[in-house]
């Protein structure tokens, strides 16, 4: 009889030790994905920053839009806070779409073969953020359905095992 509780015992440790594997492999499977984006946001800053500069030399009329991106890093903040860096990043990305609509419309600007570098591979980062964002949300949707599965929610809250959001650049 004692085999049998044991048995069960391990049994059930087994099962639960499965599942904690299962939600670590899936919150880092979003940590690697938001590296990825971290970096990326990171880069597109650093374009947003030299077109805010390409713009300032052609004395684009768009002082409030101008200044409004640079407060905000070209989208990116230093921080442990993805939700922090996220939201920032979101504030920015209409801005930078007014900016590119703006400068568009600028005969001056739009020729310059700088400006037309910069946007066009900020162009290919936005594109990649997009991606990028895709798969870390899918990660976090897999993590956040994992904890809440019926049978290991008590596992899960007992373990502190907290939601996670996802990022919304688009």
């Amino acid at each position: 009889m004692l085999y049998i509780i044991l048995g069960i015992i391990m049994v059930f440790l087994a099962w639960m030790q499965a599942a904690y594997g299962k939600m670590q492999k899936f919150k880092n499977e979003a940590r690697t994905q938001w590296v990825r984006i971290d970096s990326l946001l990171q880069t597109r800053s650093r374009y947003v920053l030299q077109l805010l500069e390409t713009a300032g030399d052609y004395g684009l009329d768009a002082a409030d839009l101008l200044a409004e991106l640079f407060d905000l890093g070209g989208g990116y903040c230093k921080s442990d806070d993805r939700e922090v860096i996220s939201a920032q990043a979101e504030a920015a990305t209409p801005l930078i779409d007014k900016l590119l609509a703006l400068a568009g419309r600028s005969l001056d600007i739009k020729d310059d073969p700088a400006y037309l570098e910069i946007k066009n591979t900020l162009q290919e980062v936005e594109e990649e953020i997009e991606l990028q964002s895709e798969r870390y949300n899918h990660s976090i949707d897999l993590y956040n359905r994992h904890i809440e599965t019926p049978s290991l929610r008590l596992q899960f809250s007992l373990l502190g095992a907290p939601h996670l959001k996802g990022i919304h650049i688009r």
